[in-house]
């Protein structure tokens, strides 16, 4: 009976997604405390839209319910539902091409562990973003996350449908053996980490360029950030346990390490209000968010003018039934009246906002990024933002900061992680705060070996957390605060240097 219920929640869900996609957007139509719920669930199926395709977003939800009630109906009778596995999020499990097995043995990266090799006994390494400072070179570390890789002769990965993956970290194992002597590593080399379906690519020891990414490359990069690996040392009953043991203990020391040599993250960073001056990246940044949204209209407004048309359809084809009740008519007739409604309000914001884009495009063309706006160019740029918000706010909800303060902050963060020319519009005082208030992600932390989410805590398989990359908004990483990107692998696959066979889950603690 249980198992049924539990279809049944499924089937439910997955079908309420798929009828809220094909309805929304609903936030200009709602009301009262709705409104800002509505708007909220508008920037999700707008997300899955940008994602997946219209067809795709409506029929995603439903595969995916199907798909997880196989496993349900395949539960043995005796273990009900009572069971706590790690449940992966909406995302593929993927196992990437045996890149290391292509690349020949010349290509491995160290020699293989000793037989005797105790992966659960390695302490968890930190990896905490480095200080910004004038005075170095930014991009000559060797360890980072964001930016690009260093892959030598190694292939940037694809996926099995041969789409080239985007970059995340390198981490320099060299680094890791000295930060950490017995952490279950080669001791040289580098490994290179990729989101999207996965892959970690080996790279061996020596001075390579950046990797230009394929021209196929459909992704964006992140910000460059070097960051300084350090093991932390466990307490007694967390090194007893292991990494794979007393999670919560090992979870405590690392917070209890962490505080007692950065300050703690308060929240995201947010540029000091009121703002006074804006530079061109910003501007750029909000054109470029603006054509995405316009784009992201146009197919919208196909849809409308679908679901209108076949409102008109019903309509139509009750009037001409003499069978057709009066209740059944006016109910036809408020469908048309509605979605007639929400096509006319859609087209109208859809003019405006196609206004606003041609000419940001003209406001920023050739411009420097890396200067400021005059107050006069200021002044047109906060005239932009409050005709958006005022008609076409609904448009650009999911794409685009909305106020001045939204649009600094995230100019702030490419100035920190930029090229020279950027930081140098930074003040000595900004800087400072950035450095001693923002080096540690947000919740949860960049790092090796590190407990968190649920397959930290339930994994019955044993598997080896090679690399966990946490929410971090100076990273622009920016899913759930409880959400990590997780590459994991079997400690006899870590042994023989089997990259190849990691694999990567996103996972909530």
């Amino acid at each position: 009976m249980i198992r049924w219920i539990a279809v049944a929640v499924i089937v439910t869900l997955a079908g309420l997604v798929s009828g809220y996609v094909i309805d929304a957007p609903l936030a200009s139509s709602a009301a009262g405390g709705w409104r800002e719920t509505a708007t909220f669930l508008d920037g999700g199926a707008a997300g899955l839209v940008a994602i997946l395709g219209y067809k795709g977003a409506v029929a995603g939800p439903l595969v995916l319910g199907a798909l997880l009630c196989l496993p349900v109906l395949a539960l043995p009778l005796r273990s009900g539902l009572g069971h706590r596995g790690p449940v992966p999020l909406p995302a593929p499990v993927w196992r990437p091409e045996p890149l290391a097995a292509s690349l020949g043995e010349e290509h491995r990266i160290g020699r293989p562990l000793a037989a005797d090799a105790q992966v659960a006994l390695s302490r968890p390494i930190v990896l905490v973003r480095k200080p910004r400072l004038r005075s170095r070179d930014w991009f000559g570390d060797p360890s980072w996350l964001g930016g690009l890789p260093r892959l030598g002769n190694a292939r940037w990965p694809r996926d099995r449908d041969g789409t080239a993956l985007p970059f995340a970290a390198q981490i320099d194992l060299a680094e890791i053996a000295g930060a950490c002597p017995e952490a279950p590593l080669p001791p040289a080399g580098s490994l290179a980490f990729f989101l999207g379906t996965g892959a970690v690519v080996p790279v061996p020891a020596g001075n390579y360029d950046f990797t230009s990414p394929p021209e196929d490359f459909a992704h964006g990069f992140f910000p460059f950030w070097p960051v300084d690996p350090s093991a932390v040392d466990l307490p007694d009953d967390g090194r007893a346990a292991g990494p794979a043991g007393n999670e919560e203990a090992v979870a405590q020391a690392i917070s209890a390490w962490l505080a007692r040599r950065y300050p703690l993250r308060e929240g995201p960073l947010a540029a000091a209000e009121p703002v006074e001056r804006i530079w061109w990246h910003g501007a750029i940044q909000l054109a470029d968010c603006y054509r995405l949204a316009l784009h992201a209209a146009s197919r919208l407004a196909d849809r409308r003018m679908a679901r209108t048309s076949d409102a008109r359809e019903d309509l139509e084809l009750l009037g001409a039934d003499p069978a057709a009740t009066a209740l059944l008519l006016e109910t036809a007739q408020r469908a048309f009246d509605r979605e007639g409604a929400r096509l006319k309000e859609h087209r109208t914001q859809q003019e405006a906002l196609a206004e606003v884009s041609d000419a940001m495009d003209r406001f920023t063309e050739d411009r420097d990024p890396w200067l400021p706006l005059t107050s006069e160019e200021f002044a047109v740029l906060r005239d932009v933002l409050a005709h958006v918000e005022r008609d076409c706010a609904d448009l650009v909800r999911a794409y685009a900061p909305k106020d001045l303060p939204e649009l600094a902050t995230l100019t702030l963060r490419a100035m920190i992680s930029g090229p020279p020319e950027a930081l140098a519009h930074i003040s000595d005082a900004e800087l400072a705060r950035i450095n001693a208030g923002y080096r540690l992600a947000g919740r949860h932390q960049h790092g090796l070996f590190c407990p968190g989410g649920r397959a930290a805590q339930e994994d019955r398989h044993g598997d080896v957390l090679l690399l966990q990359l946490a929410h971090d908004d100076m990273m622009e990483w920016n899913w759930s605060e409880t959400g990590l990107y997780q590459f994991r692998i079997k400690p006899a696959d870590l042994e023989r240097h089997r990259w190849d066979r990691a694999s990567l889950r996103f996972e909530t603690a």
